[in-house]
């Protein structure tokens, strides 16, 4: 049998979280889940994972700050990562939000969105 991919999502809000969690394992894939941006830096040290998707804005490192050090990491640099945020990409965490690959606005097209973006980079 093939191997889930391993999807690490980090969002400070518990029904985000949640939401794209159920999303994904629908999908099948393999997902582990972090309350902000410092908690998501240390799973991705400690877990081999195939990409991670992070809110933009997080208490304890935002998500564009915990993609620079993944993108500074010579075993992380080429994680495909993908941002998610309810405000537009030009709003969002600048210029740390440039470290994203794919960056998604929390609207009614997320699911989709979602699916498709993990769909380009895995």
């Amino acid at each position: 049998m093939k191997e889930k991919k391993k999807i690490l999502v980090a969002d400070d809000s518990v029904s985000i979280r949640k939401f794209v969690e159920v999303i994904l394992k629908k999908a099948g894939y393999a997902v582990i889940t972090a309350k902000d941006g410092r908690e998501a830096l240390k799973l991705a040290f400690e877990n081999e994972i195939d990409a991670v998707i992070a809110d933009a804005n997080m208490p304890n490192l935002t998500g564009g700050q915990m993609f620079k050090i993944l993108k500074m990491d010579p075993e992380k640099k080429d994680l495909p990562l993908i941002m998610i945020s309810g405000l537009t990409p030009e709003k969002a965490d600048k210029p740390d939000s440039n470290f994203a690959d794919v960056f998604i606005e929390k609207d009614a097209d997320v699911k989709t969105n979602l699916l498709a973006a993990l769909k380009e980079v895995l």
